[in-house]
């Protein structure tokens, strides 16, 4: 590089003495540019030895139409195509990631609406149908088929998938099975099975079944082998069909962890109570407070009323803080909550878990794993990503992805897929 600088003679040239030869032109140059040059290339050198701005950069976007179902693994996307109508075949797609090419693909006999990862397993499920296609996530081969009536996975998780098959005569079986081969690990037969509730059935290694019967009978099971860890009864009944609604009487259940809430109005009267899994041993009970579906959110239980949220103390189920701008808030980070308030079209904030207090207004954003994606206020059809520095709520802007509403997106770091406006699914790398 130095030898291709020209070297420059800084001393002035001397005044040529009266009637001498006019002397040959010096590669000179005045003080002020050469000094501008030096600092120019300096700036060059500087700019290129620092490192690109931490933005977004997308990497794929596969097919030329929106997928009916996809997922995300560590280093691939899997997509399913849509059939023609609800009993037509779907196309599973596997495309590497970082490079984006198609691996493999192959047709199933069913309309795939939901795609689900568990290590070299793929689960395929039908939106209408009962059946259900594991396959190998490498090579894109058909494993094993489940077509029973009744039948769903609860969940696929460190090679196992347990499923739940209802029976005619109002019964439940549980079953384990291989998630490679379909063989049966074990199988149980459980009287009236209203609920599955544990909150770690959905982990890398689930380790109980909470099961709650229509009759108010808890029973707890062990993941791996199907025993029978403890039994109880909560002397409720569960209504017949619930949509989501609180109505004048109501029951909710809630597993967190090794607690059991049941939360109750009985013509009025609301209480809750909690009780230590999996004997069923009741630990406190209020009455008179909020009622709702309860869930862990670090240093308080979060629980949603109608037309509030309140953060209860863990330790005796009394009211630390209540606000009626929320609908309804979960566990964000180390001390705080992403709340969304009631309209509906929620906008969302960052909260004190221990106050209930803003710490930030959101606006139209939603929190997917560790990224914070928020619709444009005046663009419609932008949506700016940005990730989330730690559980205080600092964050830094990555870039901008085209879709209406930052729905149905997934993270696995470092990738975030998403469906665009222009109908492929295309994935991203986040710095």
């Amino acid at each position: 590089m130095a030898d291709a600088v020209p070297l420059i003679d800084l001393d002035a040239s001397p005044r040529p003495e009266p009637g001498a030869a006019a002397p040959r032109p010096r590669l000179s140059a005045p003080r002020p540019v050469l000094i501008l040059a030096v600092l120019v290339a300096a700036l060059l050198t500087l700019a290129a030895a620092t490192p690109p701005a931490r933005t977004m950069e997308p990497i794929l976007a596969a097919g030329g139409t929106a997928a009916a179902a996809f997922t995300l693994g560590p280093d691939a996307l899997y997509t399913a195509s849509f059939g023609a109508n609800p009993n037509s075949e779907s196309g599973i797609r596997r495309y590497a990631l970082p490079g984006g090419e198609q691996l493999w693909a192959t047709s199933l006999p069913q309309n795939v609406q939901n795609l689900t990862l568990d290590g070299s397993v793929l689960l395929a499920r039908s939106g209408s149908a009962p059946r259900m296609s594991f396959l190998d996530a490498t090579e894109g081969k058909v494993l094993w088929t489940l077509n029973e009536p009744n039948a769903t996975v609860v969940t696929l998780s460190g090679g196992r998938a347990l499923l739940r098959i209802d029976t005619d005569d109002g019964g439940t079986e549980l079953r384990l099975a291989a998630a490679r081969t379909g063989a049966t690990i074990w199988s149980r037969l459980v009287a009236g099975v209203g609920e599955i509730l544990n909150d770690d059935l959905f982990t890398d290694r689930p380790d109980r079944i909470v099961v709650l019967g229509v009759d108010g009978q808890v029973s707890t099971l062990q993941f791996a082998d199907g025993s029978v860890l403890g039994q109880g009864e909560l002397g409720v009944r569960l209504p017949a069909e619930s949509d989501g609604t609180l109505p004048g009487d109501f029951v909710g259940v809630a597993v967190s962890g090794d607690q059991l809430y049941l939360s109750r109005r009985d013509r009025g009267r609301a209480s809750l109570a909690a009780y230590r899994l999996p004997q069923l041993t009741r630990r406190w009970r209020t009455e008179g407070g909020p009622t709702g579906f309860v869930h862990d959110c670090g240093p308080v239980l979060c629980i949603a009323d109608a037309g509030r949220v309140s953060g209860l103390d863990p330790s005796d189920g009394s009211v630390r803080w209540s606000s009626p701008a929320w609908r309804n808030a979960w566990r964000l980070g180390e001390g705080t909550l992403l709340a969304y308030d009631q309209q509906e079209n929620p906008e969302s904030a960052i909260l004190d878990a221990r106050t209930g207090a803003v710490r930030r207004e959101l606006g139209r954003t939603l929190s997917v794993g560790g990224l914070e994606l928020r619709e444009d206020s005046k663009l419609a059809g932008r949506t700016w990503v940005a990730v989330a520095d730690g559980g205080d709520g600092t964050v830094h802007t990555v870039g901008s992805m085209q879709t209406g509403a930052p729905y149905g997106c997934m993270v696995r770091r470092p990738y975030l897929a998403c469906p665009t406006s222009a109908g492929p699914t295309t994935v991203w790398q986040i710095p």
